[in-house]
């Protein structure tokens, strides 16, 4: 078991008395329950996990069973168990809202079954009781019809990137021809080509990434590399599909990091393209990286539509996209940000935007840097 500051251990005697202080304030149970919804609250000075009959249910537990924090957590799949603990200590630390989907066993050993728990922290000045609280559901239904989706997107992604890949090195290879042939009307169109095949590669390498996300099989190829260098392979790769987009770099240093070179590269090309997508014709972009605190930070910046405060809150959700007049032309699947987050979280950095309508955005991300 993880060690956490949430496992504590706390007297029998001490348990009762703070789990019937909390049922004195719990009226709404009943209600909740009714709708087939579990309640659950964990106390904050002790870290007493108080569970109700219908979370119990979905742990496997009959409704007079004791089920403890620690035991909950043994039957939380391995893939998402640091994961809720992490979530539950930043809702303690950070007066953080909790919302978070994971994958349970249940004591009975049955077919792994998903859940969701939402919640929130609350202070009770009257009783002076501070805790996070919050409902669980059973979403098993959902998910199996959202994996069975993304099993199939990336079978079909999968196959469509071998033909793909075969159709680009013909294309590379009539380019290099025509050329030699001094035909700049067969070569100009080759490389009109080019760029559309590296388009569809993009796109399908983007629906590859969602269905590894999204099973839980998203793998890190480690190695060092210099980010500033990687930053210029990215800039000169946007500079071959938008040659009259203004990018600019300002490099702090030699920044290394211990990372998957080609995820980090997805990220900051989905920076790009979207700076560019957003700015208006000429418009200039950005891109800056300093050391802060041990952790690289990379920051593009454009001076295009900007974000509302409504849609920041929801920009890195999996399928979202920021509907209005000026974005509806725009192409997207709302995908490519919700990949950057998850690329990001599994380097251990953090991802936020800064923005406002009319006067541009800034996309920052964080990752370790690499220590000798």
């Amino acid at each position: 078991m993880q060690d956490s500051n949430l496992l504590k251990n706390v007297p029998e005697r001490k348990r009762l008395e703070v789990i019937q202080r909390y049922q004195i304030l719990d009226t709404p149970r009943l209600a909740i329950e009714a709708a087939n919804v579990g309640t659950w609250i964990i106390d904050e000075a002790t870290k007493v996990f108080i569970s109700s009959a219908r979370v119990k249910e979905l742990f496997g537990y009959e409704p007079h069973q004791e089920l403890s924090f620690e035991s909950a957590l043994l039957h939380i799949s391995d893939k998402h168990r640091a994961a809720v603990i992490s979530g539950i200590e930043e809702s303690f630390t950070q007066r953080k809202p909790y919302h978070m989907d994971f994958s349970i066993t249940g004591i009975n050993k049955a077919s792994p079954r998903w859940v969701k728990a939402v919640g929130g922290y609350y202070y009770d000045p009257d009783e002076k009781l501070s805790h996070i609280s919050g409902v669980m559901m059973d979403i098993t239904l959902q998910k199996e019809k959202e994996l069975r989706k993304n099993k199939l997107i990336g079978m079909v992604s999968h196959e469509l990137k071998t033909p793909l890949t075969s159709l680009k090195a013909y294309v590379q290879m009539l380019n290099a021809w025509a050329r030699k042939q001094k035909d700049a009307f067969v070569s100009g169109t080759l490389s009109k080509v080019e760029k559309q095949v590296k388009k569809m590669t993009s796109m399908i390498n983007g629906f590859l990434s969602l269905a590894q996300v999204e099973s839980g099989k998203i793998h890190l190829t480690l190695q060092d590399f210099d980010i500033n260098a990687l930053i210029r392979e990215a800039i000169d790769e946007m500079l071959l599909l938008h040659p009259n987009a203004i990018i600019t770099f300002q490099a702090e240093g030699h920044l290394i990091l211990n990372g998957d070179r080609d995820k980090i590269d997805q990220v900051l090309i989905n920076f790009l393209s979207n700076a560019i997508k957003y700015s208006p014709q000429g418009g200039v972009i950005e891109i800056n990286t300093r050391l802060a605190n041990h952790m690289i930070e990379v920051s593009v910046t454009d001076h295009g539509l900007g974000i509302a405060r409504q849609d920041i809150e929801k920009l890195f959700d999996r399928y979202y996209r920021v509907e209005n007049k000026q974005t509806e032309k725009i192409p997207g699947f709302g995908i490519g940000l919700y990949l950057c987050a998850e690329i990001i979280s599994h380097h251990h950095g953090k991802i936020w935007v800064e923005s406002e309508p009319g006067k541009g955005s800034t996309f920052f991300f964080t990752v370790p840097l690499k220590t000798t």
